[in-house]
């Protein structure tokens, strides 16, 4: 069941880790090049919806049966992000009919929904699923963990490289269209999987397990009425871990990732999408490092130990990367030479950066109560992260 469970997720993170670097470029290029403003504006949007919609998609996930929401939010991630590179495709002129006005709004609209129902799966899957089929062992959970953040790394290596070399030698509409030929093709392997997994008599029994006297696959909280929204906030604030998971949500209040703003910037300055998407991937090489490292430091220091020396070591080879991202540098320096400090520093803190995640992740996934809000609490941690 781990291979089908495995299959699922890199369908579906290939697909998204596609459209994620492939769109801020298409809009950049839509505007000729010259402005960041749809790509800003892109960037806001998915993220003011996640941040306002991330308790209340935590909430569903907790309500909703184990089966049933990840099939549902890997379909809808899948068709979102097709529409919105066809609406790409149409901001670009390929389809005559359509304003590019419309192609825009297109690729903002669907690329909200497809954030949305990104953070569904994943709250559902690496959340509860994880947590139920490691059967309450650390290590195991630990594992999976890896494997699975392992998958989604090697996706941010090889996704952004095809995306990369496709629109710059073939052409951007052409890169949009294979993202989108690619998540329609990936959603029924991703489903035929999902269903393989539950079906297994072994692992039916701990996904469908009471959790705090309810069954998995019915409601969440223990009161019967539902939650106020407030009530999701002073749920996080309840938990004897907020203070780990908020500090995770703060490394997100950074320009210096390999994101939409940050490779259309380096792209304005004359670097083509190909060398970005391959310094990107040669970040996420050191990812790669941290989905073996923080196992086995979550099992032999424990997940709060392992966080601290994970951040530490984030903080400090970041610095050369703030050296190369400014003014100063640009003016005393060759532009190869600050832009190197810049992907190389943020490239080397990937390290520290998901082992620190992973970390936190542990500390969620355990010792969040009741253990039925795991979703909820979940949704709330990415409305935070999404918000920085």
């Amino acid at each position: 069941w781990r291979a089908f469970l495995y299959v699922s997720h890199g369908c579906a993170a290939f697909g998204e880790r596609m459209w994620e670097f492939e769109a801020g470029i298409l809009l950049l290029v839509a505007t000729g090049g010259t402005s960041l403003r749809l790509t800003a504006s892109l960037q806001l949007a998915t993220l003011l919806s996640a941040f306002f919609l991330g308790s209340h998609v935590g909430r569903l996930v907790d309500r909703g049966g184990q089966l049933a929401v990840p099939m549902a939010s890997l379909a809808l991630q899948s068709v979102s992000i097709a529409l919105a590179a066809l609406s790409a495709m149409s901001a670009l002129g390929t389809f005559q009919s359509v304003s590019q006005d419309v192609g825009v709004a297109g690729v903002i609209i669907f690329g909200c929904v497809a954030k949305l129902a990104s953070l569904g799966s994943t709250l559902s899957v690496e959340k509860r699923w994880a947590v139920a089929l490691a059967n309450g062992n650390s290590g195991v959970l630990a594992d999976m963990n890896g494997r699975m953040r392992c998958i989604d790394l090697r996706c941010k290596i090889l996704a952004p490289s095809v995306a990369g070399v496709v629109m710059t030698w073939v052409g951007p509409a052409v890169g949009a269209g294979l993202v989108a030929l690619i998540n329609t093709l990936a959603w029924p392997v991703e489903a035929a999987c999902l269903a393989a997994v539950h079906r297994d008599p072994w692992c039916n029994a701990r996904l469908e397990a009471p959790r705090d006297g309810a069954m998995a696959s019915g409601p969440a909280v223990e009161a019967g009425a539902p939650r106020a929204r407030c009530s999701s906030w002073r749920l996080y604030f309840s938990q004897r871990i907020w203070p780990s998971a908020f500090a995770l949500s703060l490394t997100h209040l950074t320009v210096l990732s390999f994101g939409n703003i940050m490779s259309a910037n380096i792209l304005t300055l004359g670097v083509s999408a190909a060398v970005i998407s391959l310094c990107r991937s040669a970040g996420e090489i050191f990812g790669l490092l941290a989905t073996w490292l923080s196992p086995l430091a979550i099992k032999r220091k424990g997940p709060a130990s392992g966080a601290v020396l994970f951040i530490w070591f984030q903080l400090v080879v970041l610095t050369p990367a703030v050296v190369g991202a400014s003014a100063w540098a640009r003016e005393h320096m060759p532009l190869a030479v600050a832009v190197l400090l810049l992907v190389s520093g943020v490239g080397v803190a990937r390290l520290g950066l998901w082992g620190f995640d992973m970390c936190v992740t542990q500390l969620l996934q355990e010792f969040v109560r009741p253990a039925s809000a795991v979703g909820e609490v979940g949704g709330v941690q990415k409305s935070f992260e999404n918000f920085f």
